[in-house]
């Protein structure tokens, strides 16, 4: 669905089980950039209701992964995603495609769970949720947007280690967006107690 922020109305996008999961919009914001188990789609706004009609798909060669998170950079050149491999250990890594499709650009080395990437504001840093060091934290890593490349190595923005204040364990349930200056975050907070039951054999 469609919500408008002028008359409140929510209006159907495409017709019921025939699009993925919406990510993002387009800079202009004229589509909608769309994950599904096999690609990555964009559907024109205008041609709701029946977008499923009129999507246009970004076209690579990699099956052996699912797509998740995409994200359209701010000058609307690049996406961001994040990639599972289909294998029992489910590997994530995050990449860069071009909008036209094309060859994937690998922007962290998928040894950790790399997930919900995010474009600052200047399309020059791309920001992501990573559990590097055992617990999840905020990281960034420079992009450049002339190239497509990754400019240096990833850096810390978050330091959340204790149970106490942590990203969640169960990633696909934390929320993560940004503005110029503030992160917001799903967070949680975590404790356990050891109980002993007396009289068990009764």
């Amino acid at each position: 669905m469609v919500w408008s922020r002028q008359t409140h109305d929510e209006e159907p996008f495409a017709a019921p089980n025939t699009f993925g999961i919406s990510y993002d919009w387009s800079p202009d914001g004229k589509w909608l950039l769309n994950a599904t188990m096999n690609g990555i789609l964009l559907a024109p706004v205008a041609a709701a209701p029946h977008a499923e009609t009129a999507m246009r798909s970004i076209p690579y060669d990699r099956p052996e992964y699912f797509v998740y998170q995409t994200r359209l950079s701010p000058d609307g050149r690049w996406i961001v995603f994040e990639a599972v491999a289909k294998t029992p250990k489910l590997d994530s890594a995050l990449y860069v495609i071009p909008v036209a499709g094309g060859t994937w650009t690998r922007i962290t080395d998928g040894r950790h769970w790399d997930d919900k990437p995010r474009w600052g504001p200047d399309g020059r840093t791309i920001y992501f949720v990573s559990g590097i060091d055992g617990f999840f934290n905020v990281w960034g890593i420079r992009f450049d947007p002339a190239t497509g490349k990754p400019v240096g190595q990833p850096f810390k923005l978050s330091k959340f280690d204790r149970p106490r204040l942590m990203i969640p364990r169960w990633i696909p349930s934390v929320g993560f967006s940004l503005t110029q200056d503030k992160f917001v975050l799903t967070m949680a907070q975590e404790a356990g107690n050891i109980w002993v039951l007396d009289n068990v054999d009764r």
